[in-house]
């Protein structure tokens, strides 16, 4: 059986976080990028082949829902997963509106249960 290297990106402008999904990722077999923003996102997808999206929703330069805007002009269809504490209703409503369908709360979420899902989500196990 080959093994497909998957390429995650990580928009997270929490360094601590981003770097310790970035670990769990790497020991999982990911290939894995970060961006501090949405701008820099952006500009990785650019340059990049990317399978699967981590997002954060409050984020310096450009926020997750200016990202998702973005993602749906340039008509960009990569699963994603949102990792945030906003969790009004009304974020989630908008996040849905904007295709963010799966939504963790990082306070509530451990970093196995976001692999897990990122696995499960790319059918790797």
């Amino acid at each position: 059986m080959t093994h497909i290297q998957k390429t995650i990106l990580i928009i997270e402008d929490e360094r601590v976080l981003a770097q310790a999904l970035q670990m769990k990722l790497s020991k999982e077999g990911f290939t894995v990028e970060i961006a501090n923003n949405g701008e820099e996102a952006l500009k990785i997808l650019a340059a990049k082949s990317i399978d699967f999206i981590v997002l954060d929703l409050l984020m310096p330069v450009m926020d997750g829902f200016t990202f998702l805007e973005q993602l749906q002009e340039k008509k960009l269809h990569i699963p994603l997963m949102v990792l945030s504490n906003l969790g009004q209703p009304s974020d989630q409503e908008r996040l849905k509106q904007l295709g963010g369908e799966d939504f963790f709360s990082k306070s509530a979420s451990s970093l196995s249960d976001i692999v897990a899902h990122i696995k499960h989500c790319l059918n790797v196990e």
